[in-house]
């Protein structure tokens, strides 16, 4: 069948996964938001202490929710094979393995915490950003417990109520920083300690209404998630791991580029870094929806790979494919023809607007790369393959992305050579640009491999079912 047709047929199907998908992912970003808000009222320098103890925490939990990914991948294909049981025993395996990735994350935080001033953090957001960063670690244990149930109902395509529990948590997390952080509701005012206490404050309700769902909703009657209580299996962990541990780095990875460029930028001058923080705010906007999609991508592929059905497994990664192409290309013309108006949401200043507006240009072409690039990151997970994408993307943006921004921004090179084009940040989005294409083209290649080659896993798994 032609790919047009793969698009038509299959666009019905994954657009009920990947829009609420999308919905819980603003659900996200609306917590930052409103912490940010809140946090303004309170003044700057309680401002600067969240953002900068959210530098600090966010990479571990980043990490966390990349490796516990690997249970989304399981679960979808038990999900595909109609093993319920399986799903359940994995996503018990997978709640003691979130919560002691939980707990680690939280005492190496609490370390890190008790320092902060090693950091270089200025004397006057050190204490408060120390004190953020000690109360809102604990709930990391919560949200590693939350990701697991979450991935759970997800994998088995029940999207809508984690999406609707999602949108509620984000109601409850005002009310608790509106408690704590100013005094109200018979509350003491704790400032940013308070916003980190209603954060897990939030991860918990997440939790009992997720928790209360899965042991509820009809459609798990019979095989409860909570029927019957497992004790801790290590090798059942260790699956989880093998499959998360590479996604979790991705996550990390990917994380720690634009931390680099940043860093990089920053020497570029005041206007370099506020244009690039534009650019960056738009580019996660936009970056929701692909990421959305790559989840969606996953639980569809990893469902039809555990069901064994090569033939529709194959159709519907084209029409998959072709639908995320058709996205970025969406995105990128709407970012080219509202550039002046995206960077003015987010800057007033008149040396800024332009510089950043000349980024947006650039990044509407990132659109096109990141949205098949993430794409297929979800269409390889769905079958297991992990590893060798980890490697693909990370080669694309520390070998090729930050050398070639390095140069194509201007900055001074060894031995007194002179760049020859002196793009500044632009450089750096240009880079970034050509490296995501390299991974795109790398990771295409890898799908091709994986889903038509005859010694590719859905080869040997129509194989094996024959046999069987």
């Amino acid at each position: 069948m032609s790919i047009v047709s793969a698009l038509r047929k299959e666009t019905p199907v994954i657009l009920p996964l990947f829009l609420p998908i999308l919905i819980s992912q603003y659900a996200g970003i609306a917590n930052g938001v409103i912490d940010a808000a809140m946090a303004g009222a309170l003044g700057t320098v309680a401002l600067a202490s969240i953002a900068v103890g959210a530098a600090i925490w966010v990479p571990f939990l980043a990490f966390s929710l990349g490796t516990l990914y690997g249970l989304l991948i399981v679960v979808s294909q038990a999900s595909g094979a109609g093993d319920g049981d399986g799903a359940n025993a994995v996503t018990q395996q997978g709640l003691y393995l979130g919560l002691g990735l939980g707990l680690l994350a939280a005492l190496a935080l609490y370390v890190i915490a008790s320092n902060i001033a090693l950091f270089g953090v200025e004397a006057d957001m050190a204490v408060p950003a120390s004190q953020y960063i000690k109360a809102v670690i604990w709930g990391i244990p919560v949200a590693c417990m939350v990701f697991a149930v979450r991935f759970y109902c997800e994998g088995q395509k029940a999207v809508v109520p984690v999406t609707v529990i999602a949108i509620i948590s984000v109601g409850f997390k005002a009310l608790f920083n509106y408690a704590f952080m100013f005094g109200h509701f018979g509350m003491p005012a704790l400032g940013v300690e308070g916003c980190g206490l209603a954060t897990i404050c939030e991860y918990s309700a997440f939790l009992l209404m997720l928790a209360g769902y899965v042991s509820l909703a009809p459609r798990f009657a019979g095989r409860r998630l909570f029927g019957s209580l497992r004790l801790p299996d290590l090798s059942a962990m260790w699956a989880i791991l093998k499959k998360g541990v590479p996604i979790g780095l991705c996550f990390t990875s990917e994380f720690l580029v634009f931390s680099v460029m940043v860093l990089f930028i920053s020497q570029q001058g005041a206007a370099a870094a506020a244009a690039h923080q534009v650019a960056f705010n738009c580019m996660i906007l936009f970056f929701s929806m692909a990421a959305a999609f790559s989840s969606a991508a996953c639980i569809r592929v990893g469902n039809l790979f555990g069901g064994g059905d090569k033939v529709q497994l194959r159709f519907s990664v084209s029409g998959i494919v072709s639908l995320s192409a058709l996205i970025g290309c969406v995105l990128m013309v709407g970012m080219i023809l509202n550039a002046e108006a995206l960077a003015s949401l987010f800057t007033d200043d008149a040396a800024v607007i332009p510089l950043a507006v000349s980024i947006l240009y650039v990044a509407a072409f990132f659109q096109i790369a990141d949205s098949m690039q993430v794409c297929l990151n979800g269409v390889l997970r769905g079958i297991g393959d992990v590893s060798v994408p980890f490697l693909f993307t990370t080669v694309a943006y520390w070998f090729a992305g930050i050398p070639l921004g390095y140069v194509l921004s201007g900055m001074p090179l060894p031995f007194g050579v002179v760049s020859p084009v002196r793009f500044g940040v632009v450089g750096w989005w240009l880079a970034l640009t050509v490296a995501l294409f390299i991974a795109t083209a790398a990771l295409g290649l890898r799908a091709r491999n994986m889903l038509w080659g005859k010694a590719g896993p859905v080869e040997q798994l129509a194989a094996a079912q024959g046999n069987a």
